[in-house]
């Protein structure tokens, strides 16, 4: 059974090539308000952080050597290593990584930003966050690079994390670009 039908496929490339449209018309000229800087630039550790996980996972390396201008200068990643992922999960991660990728441009090109930060992606961070959510240390210690099944449950943590951040920040953007970097 798809997932999607053709008609679906149909709708959302539409509804992406409308978006890009509507992008393309911006004058890039709206004042921004300083409420707005914060809120955009919060999601910044959180973007860094996905960026970082997603490629070292996919390609074995992070922002440094696939796109060093979005670092900032900030320190490289503690711990991140490439994942052992079938084809397929190492595809979508890829991909995922890719969006952060966007997801950070998009941001740095609406507000000033900053350095990425220092970030631990080692597996015993991971591990760490597991044995606090099962109050107990797990035995093998939980290893998000060791396979599919565990680097996708470290994988739904983070964005799970920052999604509560997007939701409460959302009504409280003034400005159409704010909320178009952030919708988007």
């Amino acid at each position: 059974m798809a997932l999607f039908s053709a008609s679906d496929a149909s709708a959302t490339a539409f509804i992406a090539l409308l978006l890009l449209l509507l992008q393309g018309t911006s004058t890039g000229q709206e004042q921004i308000p300083n409420s707005d800087v914060d809120l955009l630039e919060f999601p910044l550790n959180l973007e860094f952080l996905e960026a970082e996980f997603f490629s070292f996972a996919a390609y074995g390396r992070g922002l440094d050597s696939m796109a060093p201008n979005l670092t900032k200068g900030g320190p490289p990643p503690v711990g991140g290593r490439r994942a052992n992922l079938s084809p397929l999960i190492r595809d979508i991660i890829a991909q995922f990584a890719l969006q952060e990728f966007g997801h950070l441009r998009a941001i740095q090109n609406t507000v000033k930003g900053f350095p990425r930060p220092l970030l631990n992606i080692s597996a015993e961070s991971f591990a760490t966050v597991i044995n606090n959510a099962f109050e107990r240390p797990l035995l093998p210690p939980f290893d998000p690079y060791a396979n599919d099944i565990n680097y996708l449950i470290a994988s739904y943590i983070i964005p799970y994390v920052g999604l509560t951040g997007y939701v409460g920040a959302n009504p409280n953007l003034q400005s159409t670009t704010a909320k178009t970097v952030i919708y988007n």
